[in-house]
C-alpha cells in the first residue's frame, strides 16, 4: 500500500493572472488516533490493551511536566518536542513583563532517523485529486449540518469538509457570517465560527 500525494498550486502573491506552478502535498486518507495505535500494539507485543494506555498515558503527563518546566522532550529515533511563545511586540525587553508572556503551542523537530525511515516511502497520486470540491451552496449546507452536532467549526475543519483551500474557505466563511447566518469568536490564535441562534 502507498501513500498519497495531491498537486496543488501554490497561492499567487495579490492579483495576477500568472498561473503558479505545482508542488506536491501529503494527502492523508485516515487518521491514526490512540486507540489505533493501541490496537497495533496490542497484536506486535504480549501487553495488554489497558497496559499500553496507562503507559502512553505516563509518557504524556511526563512529556507535559517536563515541557511545562522548561525543558525539552527528546524522543530518540522520533523527535524533539518544545515549547514556543508569544507576547505583544515590543522595541525595548524592559517594556515587556513575565505576565504578558504566555504559551503559544508545542513545537517538533523531526529526527534524522525518523526522516531516514521515511525517506523511501512508496508513494502514489490521489485519485481526489482530479474531484472537484463542492459549491459555495453544498459547502454551505455542509457546514451547517456539521453545526448541528459540533457547537463551532475553524477554517482547517471547513477546509477538510468542503475540500477546499484556504483562500476559498476564508470567502466562505466571511460569506456566511456577513449574511448572518455565522457568528466569528477568535479564540487563542485562530477564528471559530459558530451559527447565530434563531429568534425565538
Amino acid at each position: 500500500m502507498s501513500a498519497e500525494y495531491k498537486l496543488v498550486r501554490r497561492p499567487g502573491m495579490g492579483k495576477t493572472d500568472i498561473k503558479q506552478p505545482l508542488y506536491p502535498r501529503f494527502a492523508p486518507w485516515k487518521t491514526v488516533r490512540l486507540k489505533d495505535l493501541i490496537t497495533s500494539a496490542r497484536g506486535r507485543s504480549s501487553f495488554s490493551s489497558a497496559d499500553i494506555t496507562g503507559m502512553l498515558q505516563l509518557v504524556q503527563d511526563l512529556m507535559v511536566d517536563a515541557l511545562m518546566f522548561g525543558q525539552n522532550i527528546e524522543l530518540e529515533g522520533i523527535g524533539t518536542f518544545s515549547v514556543s511563545l508569544k507576547a505583544r511586540p515590543v522595541l525595548d525587553k524592559k517594556e515587556i513583563r513575565a505576565e504578558s508572556v504566555h504559551f503559544q503551542d508545542v513545537t517538533f523537530r523531526s529526527a534524522t532517523e525518523l526522516r531516514d525511515r521515511l525517506r523511501t516511502m512508496p508513494l502514489e497520486r490521489s485519485q481526489q485529486s482530479e474531484r472537484a470540491g463542492f459549491s459555495s451552496e453544498e459547502c454551505e449546507a455542509r457546514t451547517m449540518e456539521y453545526l448541528k452536532t459540533h457547537p463551532y467549526i475553524s477554517g482547517k475543519i471547513y477546509r477538510g469538509l468542503c475540500r477546499c483551500g484556504k483562500t476559498k474557505a476564508a470567502a466562505d466563511l466571511k460569506r456566511m457570517t456577513a449574511e448572518g447566518k455565522l457568528e466569528r469568536t477568535f479564540v487563542g490564535n485562530a477564528y471559530l465560527f459558530q451559527p447565530i441562534p434563531a429568534e425565538a
